[in-house]
């Protein structure tokens, strides 16, 4: 990635409040990776108004999530393990994104076409799934090793992200209403096809120094993450976490609906929260070095309590978005945190493997929520969801708490930090 005759990472200088200020290449290359990324994947936010709007009901809608979600557990690590096993995050990524893209632009079109009792639409949305859901978590793990490689904040990379996402997602606000939620299935390969051509001529960071060919798997030593006693409690509590997480944002249009906004603003909402996303992420470097990363996510767990259970009194869609304000510095704090948290817990050479497995659990939340969340809107109505959402987190927040205190006061075990 470096010009001949300048070294690796090299800054440029950027002129800033009287005084010069270095900026690596790098920086801006994997700020560019993270930009394009999340500017893409804002397009595909909108299964759930799709369905709605082909007259899926909430526990409908709720099951088709959880069949993804299902197929993701199996996808995400398996994706992981073979990103491992060949030393190269970004080939996976770019094969996963590829086909994912050219099975999501089908979706519509599928919805017209009967196979017996079913759609081909019921197939096709799991199969892309099966490529698309994992790139998000190769691609945490790709940012996290690249920045680490190259001494770069991850936050100051990772915003660049929620800023993309933002403008993709306020854009598609005021386009979908001409033009039809179906072109968000379109615009998905479009906007991932600059990305795919940068991540082609870039180089693959190497985890634990090793060397970048191909491994077999009985040299992996998969055991060494399942010994981690901070990595396995982190997982059940991201089960937990992440079951409301997932489903507040997947079941908000029928909020919206319920207080008479226009699900097409939808992509309003989504772009306000990514844009609430950046103070955090640029906070995040000081708040690692004056607190360990397990504060930082129970914080991010207060503030979703505090959401979900605002949610129950909102009236109109000014007030949702108000409370998105909340939702955008948790998550802020939650993708800084969570996402460093994984990788000072990895072991030298699986990385990868960690962050789509943390991915997997996340799966493992999705299905959980969307199966009972659905259900229990039709039971016990949307506001009520939230009130039950806002006990959730806090049961999950207690867990973390004990299990980080029966590490450090009985097995004496330090918590990790990152560097």
């Amino acid at each position: 990635m470096s010009s001949p005759g300048r070294a690796r990472g090299s800054p440029t200088y950027i002129y800033i409040r009287n005084k010069f200020v270095g900026v690596s290449k790098s920086y801006w290359t994997l700020s560019s990776v993270s930009f394009l990324f999340y500017f893409a994947l804002a397009t595909g936010n909108y299964l759930t108004i799709f369905l709605q709007k082909n007259g899926f009901s909430p526990s409908q809608v709720g099951v088709i999530n959880g069949v993804n979600f299902a197929v993701s557990i199996c996808a995400t690590p398996l994706w992981g393990v073979m990103a491992d096993k060949v030393r190269s995050n970004r080939k996976i990524i770019v094969f996963c994104m590829g086909v994912a893209a050219i099975l999501w632009a089908l979706v519509p079109a599928s919805s017209r076409v009967a196979l017996g009792p079913i759609f081909l639409m019921h197939l096709l949305i799991p199969l892309c799934s099966f490529f698309r859901l994992p790139a998000q978590s190769l691609m945490d793990a790709f940012n996290v090793q690249s920045c680490a490689r190259e001494g770069v904040a991850y936050g100051n990379v990772r915003l660049w992200g929620s800023i993309s996402f933002a403008i993709m997602s306020i854009s598609l606000s005021a386009i979908l209403p001409w033009t039809g939620v179906e072109a968000s299935f379109y615009m998905y390969g479009i906007a991932y096809l600059p990305l795919l051509i940068i991540l082609s001529r870039m180089k693959d960071p190497v985890d634990g120094g090793g060397a970048r060919k191909s491994i077999p798997f009985r040299e992996m030593q998969f055991s060494r993450l399942f010994k981690e006693y901070y990595f396995i409690t982190y997982m059940v509590f991201a089960i937990f976490m992440h079951m409301p997480i997932n489903t507040s944002m997947a079941f908000l249009p029928y909020l919206v609906d319920m207080v008479g906004g226009d699900t097409a603003q939808f992509g309003l909402i989504t772009g306000y929260k990514a844009l609430l996303e950046v103070p955090m992420l640029l906070l995040m470097k000081p708040l690692r070095r004056r607190f360990p990363l397990p504060v930082a996510v129970i914080m991010a767990g207060v503030l979703f309590t505090i959401e979900f259970s605002l949610y129950s009194y909102v009236t109109s869609l000014l007030q949702i978005l108000a409370i998105q304000t909340l939702h955008g510095l948790a998550g802020g704090l939650i993708i800084g945190a969570s996402t460093n948290y994984v990788y000072t817990m990895a072991p030298a050479g699986l990385n990868s493997t960690a962050h789509t497995f943390n991915g997997a659990m996340n799966s493992i939340a999705a299905i959980i929520g969307n199966m009972l969340g659905g259900f229990l809107i039709t039971i016990i109505g949307i506001r009520r969801f939230y009130s039950v959402s806002a006990g959730i987190v806090t049961c999950a927040i207690v867990y973390f708490i004990i299990t980080l205190m029966i590490g450090t006061k009985l097995l004496h075990k330090p918590i990790p930090r990152s560097s």
